[in-house]
């Protein structure tokens, strides 16, 4: 049984908005859904995201297609001939039914997390958000300065008056903090994905009755791309739990009481305080909710009630870390470039409402792969329903703005994330499968009240669904599987095990990565801030950026000369110097040159002989960088100030040995002197 609000009869005078505007709105999105999938905007207005190489996947589909319906049309017309059974309901209860299939995706997106991405971060997002998850965990807002700072600093984080923080909001790292006290952070997402089980068959009971609930709660559960984000550290699946958790709390029991709204409110609240643009995304169907019901102005009190604890605490930490409650680590870190609208990014990049198309278009293109692995497009059954269903009820209302209201949303913003799939849609998943499980349902119900000849068209529907499942999961999801198993290798390994396993408790770990992002922590050394260091990295000569680099720490320039002088040349050189094309490190840029300046001719051959990344291990440090396994930058003959830091301790290298493509591996130094650091 449905909300009792969603039910037909209990809308008595069905209101213009849900008649007239819910069926029009659907079939917007299901041309939209359509357009943005089949038309080249990337190739047509340039910049943006490429998106995925689209042809293949055309062809695999058309093939999908025409073989799904041509098998489940034969097997409807076979079964004309065959004496109908009674119908029986099922012995197995629903929350039976639910709790097992979401047992079955914890143990499967924790089987993810370990065998395909090695329990570590792939993305430095996750390493950021890691980073200050120990912090927490060690009883601190922020880890103490790093000394040497060029040695330990890692991508999206900073050092400010509070000490060394990173840009994220706390939620991710609030709910990560307890996973790593207990060495089992590898298993809170897993958990939070088999918890999205329960929340979205209690949502879409709520709005459609148990039936479709079942099938929304199987379909996430089955999705390729809930399960794999669900085996990373991402934000994003902890942002949508805690949306999930309000929607569920609003709409699940049939007259939420104040407790509801209370526990609503917190987890809207949460959610912001994870990830702010999908909080408001999450927000936007409960603030049509509130309009659509009586006493509104009460309900908004409760919900707005039940936040305050988590806003108040929110700006507390904000003040602490970035000297504000308003200001938001993002802007904090990176400027106000880094800020929502259409403006040059914090890459130095102009971001146009064009550019947000091709966005977009490449994001639905991903969808239709990734959301679920089919043999046809995964949009395919809710383009459908949007473009054939009959939606009059409030909860289609409702489902249609949960689906736009991040992608809108996202569209303000100038970076397109893609890790494992269009990360940036992620809050709208729950309402995608809630989609496709009501137009699965309907079609169903369609199929019913068809005449039994000359096909039975339920046990067409019936077929056709039971193949895409199976093929999608026999010979797709495999392959997918297997991708990201045994891509980016490097970023698997795990050097802290092997060197506890030699019996060594306390050591520090030189890891070198390219010149390029060696040139960027001496921006950072100098006091250049990350926006303008990533500018400047992206646009300008790499070498002569490096010598820049050199005379202004031989110098002693303020970071105000230094911030100065790269604005300087910044505005100088408008045209970004050239890449260096099949170099190991793929944003290298040189300017045509008759020869190479000496100093350069060394770092290029130190990229040569092979380099690593640090940030993917340096979550590991203890926060005060004193003990255990300690992981660093290594910088060549500037080693010496840091290994003065650790008198007596064992001293390795992380590192290829044989070249670029080389995998690294460790080698033991100690007691060797800082020059044999070098390669």
């Amino acid at each position: 049984m449905a909300h009792p609000a969603f039910q037909p009869a209990a809308i008595q005078a069905r209101l213009p908005l849900t008649r007239d505007v819910t069926p029009w709105l659907w079939r917007g999105i299901g041309v939209v859904l359509v357009l943005l999938a089949v038309l080249p905007l990337a190739r047509w207005f340039g910049g943006g995201d490429p998106g995925p190489i689209w042809a293949p996947h055309i062809q695999a589909w058309l093939i999908g297609i025409v073989a799904v319906v041509a098998g489940g049309v034969v097997a409807g017309r076979v079964a004309v001939h065959l004496e109908p059974r009674p119908r029986r309901r099922p012995a197995v209860s629903p929350w039976a039914f639910v709790g097992c299939i979401a047992g079955l995706f914890v143990v499967a997106a924790s089987l993810a997390m370990r065998e395909v991405f090695a329990a570590n971060p792939h993305l430095v997002d996750e390493v950021a958000q890691l980073f200050h998850a120990r912090v927490f965990a060690s009883g601190r807002l922020a880890a103490p300065v790093p000394e040497p700072a060029e040695s330990f600093l890692i991508t999206h984080t900073w050092l400010t008056d509070a000490g060394w923080v990173s840009q994220y909001p706390p939620g991710q790292a609030v709910l990560l903090a307890p996973g790593l006290l207990l060495g089992l952070e590898w298993l809170v997402n897993p958990v939070l994905g088999g918890v999205g089980v329960v929340l979205v068959f209690l949502l879409a009971r709520g709005l459609y009755g148990v039936r479709t609930a079942l099938a929304a709660a199987f379909l996430w559960a089955a999705s390729a791309w809930v399960l794999f984000m669900s085996a990373t550290y991402m934000n994003h699946v902890g942002a949508t739990t805690c949306a999930l958790a309000a929607w569920a709390l609003l709409w699940a029991p049939r007259r939420p009481r104040t407790w509801h709204w209370l526990g609503a409110g917190f987890f809207l609240a949460a959610c912001a305080a994870t990830r702010p643009l999908d909080g408001v995304a999450a927000a936007i169907p409960v603030a049509l909710w509130l309009v659509l019901r009586r006493r509104r102005v009460v309900a908004a009190g409760w919900l707005a009630l039940g936040g305050l604890p988590v806003a108040f605490a929110w700006g507390y930490l904000n003040y602490r870390l970035y000297g504000s409650p308003l200001t938001l680590g993002y802007t904090a870190v990176y400027g106000p470039e880094h800020g929502l609208g259409f403006h040059v990014d914090p890459w130095g990049l102009r971001y146009t409402p064009l550019v947000a198309l091709g966005n977009a278009a490449a994001a639905v293109r991903r969808l239709n792969i990734y959301l679920f692995e089919w043999p046809i497009p995964a949009l395919l059954p809710l383009v459908l329903w949007g473009l054939l269903g009959r939606q009059r009820r409030r909860a289609d209302l409702l489902v249609a703005l949960g689906i736009v209201a991040g992608p809108l949303l996202y569209a303000l913003y100038w970076h397109s994330g893609f890790y494992p799939g269009p990360r940036f849609y992620y809050i709208a998943a729950p309402w995608l499968v809630i989609a496709t499980a009501r137009a699965w349902r309907q079609a169903w119900l369609w199929s019913r009240r068809r005449p039994r000849s000359p096909v039975r068209w339920d046990v067409a529907l019936a077929v056709a669904a039971c193949a895409v499942l199976v093929w999608g999961w026999v010979a797709i999801l495999p392959a997918r599987w297997d991708v990201y198993r045994t891509g980016l290798t490097s970023l698997k390994l795990h050097p802290e095990r092997d060197i506890r396993a030699a019996g060594v408790t306390q050591a520090l770990v030189l890891l070198p990565e390219s010149w390029g992002s060696r040139v960027v922590v001496r921006l950072w050394g100098l006091g250049a801030s990350p926006g303008l260091a990533e500018r400047a990295y992206r646009r300008l000569d790499t070498c002569e950026l490096h010598q820049f680099a050199v005379r202004a720490r031989r110098a002693g320039l303020s970071p105000a000369a230094v911030h100065d002088s790269l604005e300087r040349r910044l505005e100088e050189q408008r045209q970004a110097a050239p890449l260096v094309p099949g170099w190991p490190d793929w944003t290298l840029r040189l300017q045509p040159r008759d020869t190479l300046p000496g100093e350069c001719h060394i770092e290029m051959d130190r990229d040569f002989a092979g380099f690593t990344i640090y940030g993917n291990h340096a979550w590991r440090n203890a926060t005060g960088l004193d003990g255990g396994i300690v992981f660093a930058r290594d910088l060549f003959e500037r080693n010496d100030e840091l290994l003065a830091r650790y008198p007596g301790w064992e001293v390795w290298r992380f590192a290829p040995v044989d070249g670029g493509s080389a995998p690294p591996v460790l080698r033991r130094l100690s007691p060797a002197p800082a020059s044999e650091a070098a390669p």
